[in-house]
């Protein structure tokens, strides 16, 4: 069986339409990691505003409170009214901060501009600053952190893109598995031999497997080395997701920071890629070419998100956002799943729970319907 393995990645490895693929993908890759963090909104002029971030964060890091809050945005306000447009760099951490705990009625920023042209300064008393509970940020027992969260943000992003070229180029590679055979007519060939009828068919799913999962694990290594060039190291992991501004989950029902999150949508992303890639396996083993294979993988991957803007709700709405062309975004994942309206269940650990179950089930299926499939065929 091991030789067997080996014979089929090396197939895959050295097929010309994988290689010209991984290629692109890598300049895809680069792309996505350049625009997500080199071009982030943070970066300013020489860096500046990255710069700035990380001052301003390992000022405001810490136990989430009102206290905390007034105290962030009376340094923000004092750094803005200290200098002139021109040479303003801004600081995206404290501004949106204050877009959530400014008040609505009134621009703070006009009044701040006012007082600047009459050589006044507009202080943090003379504004009525929301309270957390006025917000409903959820409570647990333990208070909640803030610390970094834009450059979390912006991986949570990266992160979200990668996934969908992770999944293109997964489908590339299981549609080549079967259907590569069967248009050089070498199925029959290879079925009547001494293991065709059942350990080469194992012997490709492993190898479809494993390929998949290390092109999955070399991408994510890519990103999170540069997440933590970007991002200085790993600093703000601790930071619970409701105090991340960006994402705006204020209610999140469960206390969980972001790294627990980052783990949760890696373990979900994998998940969903061994159901992807018994999905195109199957699709190749029915397919009489690559080509065919690789459109009708890509049509299943992609038809889930047509459909949910078609159904917008009832039980075959949340059934498609198990599909996870519907969750693969870390934020939407994070709201679809801890309400009922949107998934089945009404707790979010539920949901994780039964989303991953079932894409393990279609996964176990779909490879016992490939094998049952390729030893009927043999028989035929």
């Amino acid at each position: 069986m091991k030789t067997l393995v080996k014979y089929e990645m090396k197939k895959i490895l050295q097929n010309k339409t994988f290689i010209g693929a991984l290629i692109v993908s890598l300049f895809v890759l680069a792309g996505i990691l350049f625009i997500g963090f080199h071009y982030s909104q943070l970066q300013g002029k020489a860096g500046e505003g990255l710069e700035l971030y990380h001052q301003v964060v390992e000022k405001g890091t810490g136990e989430f409170s009102d206290r905390k809050v007034r105290a962030i945005l009376a340094d923000y306000m004092d750094r803005y009214q200290k200098s002139d447009v021109d040479n303003r760099t801004f600081d995206l951490f404290s501004w949106e901060i204050a877009d959530t705990f400014f008040p609505n009625d009134k621009s703070v920023y006009t009044k701040m501009n006012d007082a600047m042209e009459q050589g006044e300064k507009t202080t943090i008393d003379q504004i009525d600053l929301k309270t957390i509970k006025e917000i409903g940020f959820t409570q647990f027992q333990t208070p909640l952190k803030i610390g970094s969260f834009v450059t979390w943000r912006d991986l949570f992003q990266v992160t979200s893109q990668i996934f969908i070229l992770t999944s293109i180029i997964v489908i590339l590679i299981c549609s080549l598995v079967f259907s590569s055979d069967t248009s050089r007519n070498m199925h029959q060939l290879l079925l009547s031999t001494k293991f065709g009828r059942n350990q080469l068919t194992i012997a490709k799913i492993i190898a479809a497997t494993l390929i998949s999962t290390f092109v999955f694990l070399f991408i994510q290594m890519i990103s999170l080395g540069a997440f933590y060039v970007y991002n200085s190291g790993f600093t703000g992991w601790d930071t619970s997701i409701q105090t991340n501004f960006s994402l705006k989950l204020f209610h999140f029902p469960a206390e969980i920071n972001q790294l627990q999150v980052f783990c949760l949508a890696m373990a979900l992303h994998f998940i969903s890629l061994l159901s992807i890639i018994a999905i195109t396996l199957y699709v190749s083993s029915i397919t009489r070419s690559p080509f065919s294979s690789l459109a009708m993988g890509l049509g299943l991957f992609l038809l889930p998100k047509a459909f949910t803007q078609l159904i917008k709700r009832g039980i075959v709405y949340k059934l498609l956002n198990l599909f996870p062309i519907n969750n693969f975004r870390i934020e939407d994942f994070l709201t679809l799943m801890s309400t009922k309206q949107e998934f089945i269940l009404q707790s979010f650990g539920q949901n994780i729970v039964v989303t991953i179950t079932v894409l393990l089930v279609l996964k176990i299926m779909l490879n016992g319907l490939i094998y049952l499939r390729m030893k009927q065929y043999q028989i035929t």
